[in-house]
């Protein structure tokens, strides 16, 4: 076995089978379920559940996900949906204040549970107490703390100490848990050992589901047992663009996976490999390509149940001519970026499956509520919605918001590729893109493309740059009329993108972004 810890100047290689996920510990999981026998998709929510163990401020068992899926043998690729509604009893007059950032009336239903156990249901080989089992050991036996856990802690002090479970398990004693400090979740380890023997049918109609209610409501929140009851994840069909000579698969809305295929089509139109020496000009059209695609495709984010969305015609010659002309435009700001908490995994085979798997509750530390019955931190999702009147993601009782998790697949010449993945909020396809035109313009390899420094979005909205990109570049792109700043040393705007390769000759070759702690391991 080899192994490769946050370190894309060192790409792990491997034949058998490869997990690169945002933590050491889910990525280790998620091999030893291949090398057991276990499928893809038994690996990636292996990973997935030890993730929502060792990552409480990015994904939690509260929290949603979205899937893409692809049979090597087969050659098909389905898209899952696990992300959940608001609740029954949400209308907009709920919210005529506003939707609040956190606290009980920010959580939709959690649909991550049911995303893990439909998939393994479907595609799943081992049986699940032996998927969910690492998980359960490391909430029981617990983990070291990262850097990460810590400073996040640190930044969201406020939010943590608001709520008593919260306070109690990460600043026990008004202390910042440390880097290295083991975190034990017996609370948690219970209620996996409950959805490990029964399946999800005891998170959603059992002990849990009546337990997050009540946590909700008693703090004067909307979640109720039956919305956890009445819920289930989607099987759809993925959406896809032609970009140079590869094809590129997202989740439909109401992922922001669209956005990625609107900034590809953007710059279908323009020579990128002939701009490697001048990357001022480059960087100057991924922004445009940004703002174009946003300023288009927001309004198509939507739970697609509650009213058809234009996907095809934004999608389209047309539209697709008009968002060109727009990127050669001055910039304006890119609104509603956030800075937030997300993981993921990827998984390949020997056999050319492919599994990309995202999860998240929001924001770091989702809606702030945790359910020391249960151990579970719940999301703070309903932020996704707007309350704009007539706007397709208006909140609604039952309806999902729009959502920023975008997982990728390419393909090149009808053979899976790439799989692709990154947190970092609405900046999610705004990586994606730098990272594929790496891939596709500039021929980069794998931990190169990975590697390259990046420009993103802070909260306000602001363009920013990595320090790896020089000041001439910067002057000549506010030459240009671009406002650029450079973002703050670590800053997570910029995500952790994760990748795996699938060579010629069964090879596969995986990096993990040292921008975070992710981990790729490969055999």
């Amino acid at each position: 076995m080899v192994v490769a810890i946050a370190n894309p100047r060192a790409p792990v290689f491997g034949k058998r089978g490869m997990v690169v996920s945002g933590h050491p510990t889910a990525s280790l999981a998620g091999w030893k379920i291949l090398e057991a026998g276990g499928s893809v998709v038994d690996a990636a929510v292996a990973s997935a559940a030890v993730l929502a163990v060792v990552l409480p401020q990015s994904c939690t068992l509260g929290g949603d996900a979205f899937m893409l899926i692809y049979d090597g043998v087969q050659r098909t690729t389905v898209g899952l949906n696990a992300s959940g509604p608001a609740p029954a009893t949400c209308t907009v007059e709920t919210f005529a204040s506003g939707i609040p950032q956190t606290g009980p009336l920010s959580v939709t239903v959690p649909g991550v549970v049911a995303g893990w156990d439909a998939a393994h249901q479907r595609l799943g080989r081992l049986a699940w107490q032996e998927v969910l089992a690492p998980a359960i050991s490391a909430a029981e036996q617990g983990f070291p703390v990262s850097r990460g856990l810590t400073a996040a802690i640190a930044q969201q002090r406020a939010l943590l100490e608001a709520d008593p479970a919260m306070a109690a398990l990460f600043l026990p004693g008004g202390r910042t848990l440390a880097a290295g400090q083991i975190l034990r979740q017996p609370a948690l380890a219970a209620t996996l050992r409950e959805i490990a023997a029964s399946g999800s049918q005891a998170f959603y109609s059992g002990r849990p589901a009546t337990s997050l209610s009540l946590a909700c409501q008693s703090r004067g929140g909307l979640l109720h047992s039956s919305d956890f009851h009445n819920y289930r994840p989607e099987w759809t069909e993925p959406l896809a663009t032609r970009y140079r000579h590869v094809t590129v698969r997202t989740m439909p809305p109401n992922s922001f996976g669209l956005l990625l295929l609107l900034q590809l089509n953007v710059l279908e139109g323009f020579n990128l490999a002939g701009l490697s020496k001048d990357p001022a000009t480059r960087l100057a059209l991924l922004i445009g390509a940004a703002r174009a695609a946003f300023g288009k495709g927001r309004r198509a984010i939507a739970d697609p149940a509650f009213g058809q969305l234009p996907i095809a015609e934004i999608l389209g010659p047309q539209a697709t001519e008009r968002l060109r002309a727009a990127a050669r435009k001055a910039i304006v700001e890119i609104a509603e970026a956030n800075r937030g908490g997300t993981a993921l995994v990827s998984v390949a085979d020997n056999v050319g499956n492919g599994v990309v798997l995202i999860q998240s509750i929001f924001h770091l530390f989702g809606s702030g509520v945790l359910d020391a019955e249960t151990g579970v931190i719940l999301n703070n999702r309903m932020t996704g919605f707007t309350t704009e009147a007539g706007h397709p993601n208006q909140v609604a009782p039952r309806k999902r918001p729009a959502h920023t998790l975008s997982p990728a697949m390419v393909f090149h010449e009808g053979h899976l590729r790439f799989l692709l993945g990154t947190p970092g909020g609405p900046g999610q396809t705004v990586t994606l893109t730098q990272v594929l035109t790496n891939l596709v313009d500039l021929g980069m390899d794998l931990e190169q493309a990975v590697e390259t420094p990046r420009w993103s979005l802070d909260l306000a909205g602001k363009a920013l740059v990595e320090h790896g990109i020089d000041d001439p570049v910067l002057a000549r792109l506010h030459a240009l009329g671009y406002q650029v700043e450079r973002g703050p040393a670590g800053s997570l705007f910029f995500g952790s993108a994760e990748a795996i390769a699938l060579l010629p000759g069964g090879v596969l070759c995986g990096a993990a972004d040292g921008r975070r702690e992710a981990c790729v391991v490969g055999t």
